[in-house]
């Protein structure tokens, strides 16, 4: 299914230009220089072809050239009008290699001499004139060579806008050469298990780029689908590549293709360790807001003053989500008729893992967040920018949630993160090693954050069918909700009397053992209970006293779910309490106030 996806894919980007996908045949090359040479073969200047980055650094260019670039053998191949500098210009890259550039420039000069008559090409021919001329004696006359020594070169007739092998004859020529090459290949022929045709077997497939490494380790380029020789899993005589067969040109598109996704921060998200692609079966909005939407946001690009357009599609994204996917109508695309794709990989030593793969459309996606919002939503800690400088998001994104996993700064679980995404794309239930891991950061951290909280409220809702409110509910009567709540009012007041540190002494032991914990609290609450003033003192004894009343002794223990209640009740009240309300023109002394619990 990955595969054919991926094909499929292709044939939709091949004609934009923004992906500048490879036809069949060609490769992307990185090219540093270029070759100009005049139209009777005479040099006339060998220029730097880099262009600058985002932050003024020159770079080589990139430009789809002949071939895949690949060599293999103990006598490689000469690639076809582009190719590194000893080969070009039989440049020694390494100090006691002259030979071997020389060998390198002869293999160069005679691949091209013997294509020439076939080309049948002024411009072509012109390359052969210089080939047959060039001495690398003459190499230090271009001092320039030597700041272009990592990159590959072209070549270019002078006063000719377009490089020789863009030229359109000879590019027909090469599509004729790169067929008859490929059906006189030792390749078999055989049924394509994702196109279903009769075609040439791709024995090896190319790299996929761009995965990310873990962290301290350096990239290793490696194919999504590979074959060993001489392994138990040969079968009936089928070696490498007939035992799973892929045409080649399948095998040339699929590669192409994911290749690009993961050169565009478009598409491209990352998530941990595992690199994630998301995709549409046609062109939509979501394809460039998803990324953004989810990931960490070191892929995803940053919008501009001037991205107004791309401003008000998000906002209708995320309008969708909040209200349902009817609100998706705004952006133009149909929900329930689009198909999306979501694609993690990992590297891995011998070819790249897959992690994940997911496939719906639109429509269910957009259910399912919606879902996944509401079950997120409950009252924010902080409403306004704050002293750190921001406020708490209205939806907590992708990696937010799962940093609450983990120590600042530490990598979460990459399981944990796949995870998570099945269960907000297929509307599942959240994985419970999230709320094992969050409870486990409450209890070590003694804070409850809007995040954390959001989490616990989603995850007791979806899971284990709780009721769960937004804000602050009064009406609950569960016993762990009610002595979050209790736990709460109580820190407050000896944080008003000024004392601090019940939190950090007591929390994990009160939300896990009531029984052996609150009746200590108490004691000490009446002692800081004198100390306010009598206003507030009426104020605060009448929460208490609202807050046991339905209260029938402390239990001796309380589970995992019942602790995570426990947590949400505690959110609840300090938001509650820090929250300002009008003044009461006046404060009475409670009338019946309910005793509390026989301890």
């Amino acid at each position: 299914m990955i595969l054919q996806a991926l094909n499929e894919l292709y044939d939709r980007l091949k004609d934009d230009s923004a992906y500048d996908l490879p036809q069949p045949g060609y490769s992307p090359q990185k090219i540093s220089f270029r070759v100009v040479i005049k139209p009777n073969g005479t040099l006339f200047d060998i220029q730097d072809a880099r262009v600058p980055n985002e932050k003024g650094k020159l770079i080589s260019d990139r430009v789809m050239c002949f071939g895949n670039g690949k060599r293999s053998g103990k006598t490689p191949k000469p690639n076809t009008l582009w190719d590194k500098q000893s080969y070009m210009l039989g440049v020694c890259e390494n100090e006691g290699e002259e030979e071997k550039a020389l060998a390198q420039f002869d293999s160069f000069r005679n691949h091209h001499l013997n294509l020439e008559k076939d080309v049948n090409h002024p411009s072509f021919s012109a390359v052969c004139r210089f080939l047959e001329n060039w001495s690398p004696d003459k190499v230090g006359d271009w001092p320039i060579l030597s700041e272009l020594i990592i990159g590959f070169g072209v070549f270019q007739i002078q006063g000719e806008p377009r490089l020789v092998h863009e030229n359109t004859k000879i590019q027909k020529w090469w599509q004729n050469y790169t067929e008859n090459s490929s059906n006189n290949s030792d390749a078999d022929v055989g049924q394509c298990l994702v196109s279903g045709a009769f075609e040439k077997i791709a024995r090896l497939h190319d790299d996929i780029k761009g995965i990310r490494p873990p962290k301290g380790t350096q990239g290793k380029n490696a194919p999504l689908v590979s074959f060993q020789k001489n392994t138990p899993y040969e079968s009936y005589t089928l070696v490498q590549g007939l035992n799973a067969p892929i045409s080649q040109n399948v095998a040339i598109k699929y590669t192409a293709t994911l290749n690009a996704l993961l050169a565009s921060s478009r598409h491209c998200f990352y998530m941990a360790d595992t690199t994630c692609v998301f995709w549409t079966d046609k062109p939509t909005v979501t394809e460039n807001i998803f990324p953004m939407f989810i990931s960490e946001g070191s892929r995803a690009p940053m919008m501009t003053s001037e991205d107004i357009e791309l401003r008000e599609k998000l906002q209708a994204f995320l309008k969708a989500v909040r209200e349902g996917k009817m609100s998706y109508s705004d952006i133009g695309d149909n929900p329930d008729e689009t198909k999306f794709f979501i694609l993690g990989l990992a590297p891995n030593a011998a070819r790249i893992s897959i992690r994940f793969f997911y496939q719906s459309t639109l429509g269910e996606l957009l259910d399912h967040l919606h879902q996944h919002q509401s079950d997120l939503r409950i009252v924010k800690r902080f409403e306004e920018d704050n002293s750190k400088g921001f406020a708490d998001p209205d939806f907590p994104a992708y990696w937010m949630v799962l940093n609450q996993t983990v120590r600042k700064g530490d990598n979460y679980n990459p399981l944990l993160s796949g995870a998570l995404i099945r269960s907000l794309v297929e509307g599942s239930s959240y994985p419970e090693a999230l709320y094992t891991a969050v409870m486990r950061r409450v209890h070590v951290e003694r804070d409850i954050n809007y995040i954390k909280a959001a989490i616990l409220k989603a995850i007791l809702v979806r899971n284990h069918k709780q009721k769960v409110s937004i804000m602050l509910d009064p009406d609950n009567t569960e016993p762990a909700y009610r002595l979050g709540r209790l736990f709460a009012v109580l820190e407050k007041t000896q944080e008003d009397a000024g004392n601090s540190g019940v939190r950090e002494r007591f929390y994990s032991s009160a939300s896990a053992t009531p029984a052996t914990v609150f009746p200590r609290i108490l004691r000490t609450y009446t002692h800081h209970l004198a100390k306010l003033h009598q206003g507030m003192k009426i104020k605060r004894e009448r929460l208490v006293q609202e807050i046991v009343a339905p209260l029938n002794g402390f239990p001796n223990h309380l589970g995992l779910v019942e602790q995570g209640l426990f947590a949400i009740g505690y959110y609840h009240q300090r938001k509650d309490l820090f929250t300002t309300k009008p003044k009461e023109e006046s404060e009475t002394e409670p009338e019946n106030q309910p005793q509390l619990p026989n301890l």
